[in-house]
């Protein structure tokens, strides 16, 4: 799975036989119009982002020990396609505060319009991983849904790609 990860050309396949988890954290955007779907997150409340007044692509923000969700719209270039969007987002992702180089970044595409990049980092006695679920709407808006989980097992990094690979970002 971490080789489907390194690359968005590659598409992760999930087996039919899996079980549909109809759990999960769901939330819709009204303007632009989205639905974002993260299985193994919990639901929470979403809050508009306090940051929003003076930067509006800042949109939500929620948490749930020990998970933490914030959905960003930022403007696109007229026309910008889900890959645009995840591609461009990506490349800034290396100018963020605490973020690891690129090399240690995993990528993919997760279906037609949903793209994720997976990492984690170290904080205190564990780490925080971090989903960025990427994509766009209608031609005028990317969108980034960035998701995280504080753990202190390393082994929650292969349940947490798992759970990713079901995500999904669709206009509503």
């Amino acid at each position: 799975m971490a080789r489907a990860l390194l690359g968005w050309g590659m598409v992760l396949v999930l087996s039919a036989s899996l079980p549909c988890r109809a759990e999960g954290f769901a939330f819709e955007v009204a303007s632009p119009k989205f639905k974002v779907a993260i299985p193994g997150i919990p639901q929470m409340k979403m809050e508009v982002h306090p940051g929003n007044a003076s930067q509006p692509q800042l949109r939500f923000l929620g948490s749930e020990d020990p998970y933490t969700v914030a959905v960003f719209t930022p403007a696109a270039v007229a026309g910008m396609t889900p890959l645009e969007c995840a591609s461009a987002i990506t490349r800034s992702l290396a100018a963020r505060t605490g973020t690891p180089p690129s090399s240690q970044i995993l990528k993919a595409r997760l279906d037609d319009r949903t793209f994720v990049a997976v990492y984690a980092v170290p904080l205190g006695g564990g780490v925080q991983l971090h989903a960025h679920l990427l994509s766009a709407v209608g031609g005028t808006h990317c969108v980034e849904v960035h998701a995280t989980r504080i753990s202190i097992e390393e082994d929650d990094l292969s349940s947490w790609i798992t759970d990713l690979e079901k995500a999904s970002i669709k206009p509503d």
